[in-house]
């Protein structure tokens, strides 16, 4: 199974982008308040309160230096000084003695009661319902007829909260609160949408390869478990895309099998019984020919159908192999000293580059055996007049052995199928020669069963067969 290299788990993904579509959220929430409520009236307030209090603070000072009466009328005004010049239109001035009794009034003033300037003052004007309010600031001054008070009130530039601007309030948080979850809602759409397109394209591509389209790859995007999901399920493709090849692959070797077997069995079964019909019409019942003939056919055909068995059993998948330790050299020398002398009968002659040494390989010996036994056989029927190359050597950690004998050149197409079941080349498809075309399908098998490899190559007036055995401790 393919995985790829992990760049940002998914989870983790998903949760950066909650976390920014919820801080996106939260400052449009708070953008909405600041904008709906006058935060710079405040300051500015504050700046104003501050500037009125210190204004008040210089006017009793003034007064209580010079020893202003509640009666000297230009007394008090010259110690408001350009105050009341500057701020008459926007602030208003009173002074009044201990009991309230007003002794100086001047500029905006909203009221000239002091009991109710005083409870406005200890209630920050609550009870205001004018846009514009004002706000007094009040302080007690000794005066020569004992004590007094002054006043100075200027204008709220910041609502006051009362049931109105409380409800008025409340709907801008609502507001506020709502075009939050919108921007919340829109973002986390935005962000999540490349994540719900590219799983809604992997269960397309899902559905492709459920109606057999194993030729389609869902794009890999990204490192996250859903590219790997992607990768793992292209894996998935290929390996049913092979397995479906391969099921085809046999299907067809199937109805090879069956067409090659039957021209191959048809042929001696019907010569044997064309002779078996002789003998029973008693046309030649002394002719031993017939009966020689007969017994010949009946080997080739059991021969033939040996050779199928055995092919049939290898080409299982549950087939086990009975391993040894074996000295493969050994092998050879004897498999080889063995067929010398047919060879030899034949015009043959056999050389041997094979080391001395032991070459230990572990193997199935008698299927191992039948390897080399085929390879000579086949060597026996087709070869050409000349000499046989045998020879072994040891690359790394496999063994290399190679099969030479002369013969004409073989296109590299038949070469490719020389190792096919009953595949047999043209001159060789002679009823002369004996021969199943299984015994090079079993070699191979036998050899890829070793985790090995064969293949024959053409060149030089030679046929070559290398057979690649992995060595093993």
């Amino acid at each position: 199974m393919r995985f790829l290299p992990r760049k940002l788990n998914l989870n983790v993904r998903l949760i950066l982008i909650f976390i920014a579509c919820l801080a996106a959220a939260t400052i449009a929430f708070f953008l909405t308040v600041f904008y709906f409520t006058p935060f710079e009236d405040y300051r500015k307030q504050e700046k104003l309160n501050d500037q009125v209090k210190e204004r008040l603070d210089d006017w009793k000072e003034s007064m209580e230096a010079g020893d202003v009466s509640l009666a000297d009328r230009d007394g008090i005004e010259e110690a408001l000084g350009t105050v009341k010049g500057q701020h008459e239109k926007e602030w208003g001035f009173l002074v009044t003695n201990a009991e309230g009794n007003v002794a100086y009034r001047a500029g905006n003033l909203y009221s000239d009661d002091l009991s109710k300037l005083l409870e406005e003052k200890l209630s920050n004007g609550a009870t205001h319902e004018t846009d514009v309010m004002q706000a007094p600031f009040i302080t007690m001054v000794s005066f020569p007829e004992g004590l007094g008070y002054v006043v100075i009130e200027a204008p709220l530039l910041v609502k006051v909260v009362n049931p109105t601007t409380y409800n008025q309030q409340l709907i801008q948080l609502i507001l506020a609160f709502a075009l939050a979850v919108v921007v919340f809602l829109i973002l986390f759409v935005l962000f999540m949408r490349p994540v719900t397109r590219y799983i809604e394209q992997i269960e397309s591509g899902i559905g492709r390869i459920v109606d057999h389209d194993w030729t389609y790859e869902i794009p890999v995007k990204g490192r996250d478990e859903l590219s790997s999901l992607a990768a793992n399920i292209n894996w998935m493709t290929d390996q049913l895309r092979l397995r479906f090849e391969r099921e085809r692959e046999l299907e067809q070797s199937k109805s090879e099998l069956i067409t090659n077997l039957s021209h191959d069995l048809r042929t001696p079964l019907t010569s044997i019984i064309g002779y078996l019909q002789l003998a029973k019409d008693q046309k030649s019942p002394g002719d031993k020919g017939y009966v020689d003939t007969t017994y010949r056919l009946s080997l080739k055909l059991k021969g033939l159908m040996d050779e199928l068995f055995e092919y049939t059993k290898l080409t299982h998948h549950q087939v086990e192999l009975q391993t040894d330790r074996v000295d493969f050299a050994a092998l050879l020398h004897q498999l080889v000293g063995e067929y010398t002398p047919i060879l030899e009968g034949k015009g043959l002659r056999v050389e041997m580059d094979v080391p001395e040494e032991p070459v230990l390989v572990t193997v199935d010996i008698e299927k191992m055996i039948r390897v080399f036994d085929n390879l000579l056989s086949n060597v026996e029927k087709y070869s050409l007049e000349g000499t046989i190359n045998l020879r072994m050597r040891v690359e790394g950690d496999r063994v290399l052995t190679s099969l030479s004998n002369p013969s004409d050149p073989v296109d590299p197409e038949e070469l490719h199928r020389l190792f096919d079941q009953f595949y047999r080349l043209d001159e060789a498809r002679s009823t002369k020669i004996a021969g199943s075309g299984l015994g090079l399908a079993i070699a191979k098998r036998i050899v890829e069963l070793h985790d090995g490899e064969i293949w024959a190559e053409s060149g030089e007036g030679k046929l070559t067969v290398w057979v690649a055995l992995p060595v093993r401790g």
